[in-house]
């Protein structure tokens, strides 16, 4: 007789098996999922070892696979960067004071780094710039992040990384200027780079202490399992080391990059394979060809709305894209391409076929990152392709009013095409690109299921879809996108015991409700790596 490790009983296991089944009790052993059933068969495989935990009613669903969230910078974030976003600054004054309690606390001539505003949530309704910040921070250079195509440095930031009115725009960057010709603090596109190359770089322990707390975070939202895009090998050694001392406690899968050039991807692929553990894996390279659409930098056919000569930027040139693209596909990678606006999109779309023209291969399973105004003729395209569509939906939520503004409602009304998508037999992945927003799958199952911003205005509703279509996006869709779809994303016999415990059953909560989910508690591989007060009952 196989007893288990461990048995969760009386409570609501919605498996996600091709059947949906919802069972009463699950059992573990070795760290994979042994049996579900009723309570009472299930109970049958405890033996005098066997820890059973009551799950009084509770339900539990496999733990959420997010498929697009910069981990090791919400550690970073969480730990060393001040949160300006909001509703802790709701307007220009608090920003300001932000930065002040952390000059405080901070020697003269460091670093000083926050991010996460939105203007458009702001009272004033207008970015900040480095008038805003020099009077709390005269001694001190400070960078604020807004998302990752735009930020702003005060006048010390900007002296430390020698910009001037003299400073010419970079190639696919802008410096913001006032009408005397003087850099206003706002830095977009690569432009960004002048600061950023400035500021010392983070250390391995510090790297370290950020994973950790990355790790913390993600599993008291459900989240056991996070693809890491963008990183380099500062970073991916910092995961390396994390994960030989036992202290990986999310799976992570990795996209190398950013690459801009085919010279880069050729590097990245002399440095490392595809290949690792399911603990930590190389799994492809990023690049990304526009910016976003509340920054209005998106690569949009259409200019922005009281903007008739912004039509986005471009970050990288297409015929670039394409050989970047095949020189990555050739080697095994799998490519995702940050693509937002509707111009952007048919690039991605082109170099993935180029490269699969070029080279052929089975399932190479290409991304395209966040994917939000795709046509009716590219859906076709993608289908065809078999590319896959790694998007955000907690942005409609969070960033939803900076969009209509940017492009209008009629525009909105097609973004982030979730339903058609989902029809169309497309595998989507969910998740929530931190640190722009932040890692609350709750909020992005409400955003799927709901469609309104955090002002209750609604976007395209007709693309709205159910709490179980909404819930696949984070799970059994998601390991798709992480080539693990026969090890998580659902709880069947043999997969991991990856499992998040919740106070409410997601599928029978109203949209409204599903923004109040709360995690109990979360497995990796059957061992509890979370748990709150209420989260546990039994032995």
């Amino acid at each position: 007789m196989t007893y288990a490790d461990m048995i969760l009983r009386d409570g609501e296991i919605i498996t996600l098996d091709p059947h949906h089944t919802v069972a009463e009790a699950l059992a573990i052993k070795d760290g994979r999922v042994l049996e579900t059933g009723s309570s009472s068969e299930v109970s049958r495989l405890a033996g005098p070892d066997t820890r059973v935990i009551d799950l009084d009613g509770r339900a539990v669903t496999p733990g959420f696979i997010s498929t697009h969230d910069h981990f090791l910078e919400h550690g970073i974030a969480a730990e060393f960067v001040s949160d300006v976003r909001y509703p802790r600054a709701k307007n220009l004054r608090d920003i300001a004071s932000i930065i002040a309690e952390r000059v405080a606390k901070t020697e003269k001539g460091r670093w000083i780094l926050a991010a996460g505003w939105d203007e458009t949530l702001l009272e004033e309704h207008r970015l900040p710039n480095r008038f805003d910040l020099d009077p709390v921070s005269p001694e001190n250079p400070v960078w604020i992040r807004r998302v990752f195509e735009m930020g702003v440095a005060n006048s010390r930031a900007l002296k430390e990384a020698g910009i001037d009115r003299d400073t010419p725009d970079p190639p696919l960057g802008k410096i913001d200027r006032d009408e005397d010709g003087e850099p206003t603090g706002i830095l977009r596109g690569r432009a960004m780079d002048l600061v950023l190359r400035t500021i010392p770089p983070w250390t391995l322990e510090e790297r370290e202490q950020a994973i950790r707390r990355a790790c913390r975070d993600f599993l008291a939202q459900g989240i056991t399992s996070v693809i890491e895009p963008g990183i380099l090998m500062p970073q991916l050694q910092a995961y390396r080391s994390l994960h030989q001392k036992g202290e990986l406690t999310v799976r992570i899968f990795v996209q190398y990059g950013f690459l801009h050039d085919v010279e880069e991807v050729r590097e990245a692929i002399r440095r490392i394979k595809v290949g690792g553990d399911d603990m930590l894996r190389v799994i492809g390279l990023k690049f990304a060809l526009d910016g976003g659409v509340g920054p209005r930098t998106a690569l949009m056919y259409d200019p922005y709305e009281g903007q008739p000569e912004n039509r986005g930027v471009q970050l990288i040139e297409g015929e670039t894209l394409k050989e970047m693209t095949r020189v990555g596909h050739e080697a095994g990678f799998q490519v995702a391409i940050h693509a937002i606006g509707d111009r952007a999109i048919d690039i991605a779309v082109d170099a993935y076929r180029y490269a699969q023209e070029s080279y052929p291969r089975s399932d190479p399973r290409h991304q395209i990152v966040h994917c939000y105004f795709p046509s009716e003729k590219t859906l076709r395209q993608i289908e065809e392709l078999g590319v896959l569509v790694n998007t955000q939906t907690p942005f409609l939520y969070w960033l939803g009013d900076s969009f209509l503004e940017a492009i209008g409602p009629e525009r909105c009304a097609r973004c982030i095409p979730i339903k058609t998508l989902l029809q169309r037999g497309i595998a989507v992945g969910n998740s929530h690109d931190a640190t722009v927003t932040p890692p609350k799958p709750p909020i992005g199952l409400n955003a799927s299921v709901a469609r309104k911003t955090i002002k209750g205005e609604k976007i395209g509703a007709e693309e709205a879809v159910t709490p179980l279509q909404a819930l696949t996006t984070y799970t059994t869709l998601a390991a798709r996108h992480a080539f693990m779809e026969d090890k998580i994303g659902s709880l069947e016999k043999g997969k991991y015991a990856d499992i998040a415990v919740w106070n409410k059953n997601p599928l029978k909560v109203e949209p409204e409700g599903l923004k109040s989910l709360e995690v109990e508690m979360t497995l990796v591989e059957g061992v509890i790596r979370y748990s709150n007060k209420g989260g546990e009952k039994g032995a």
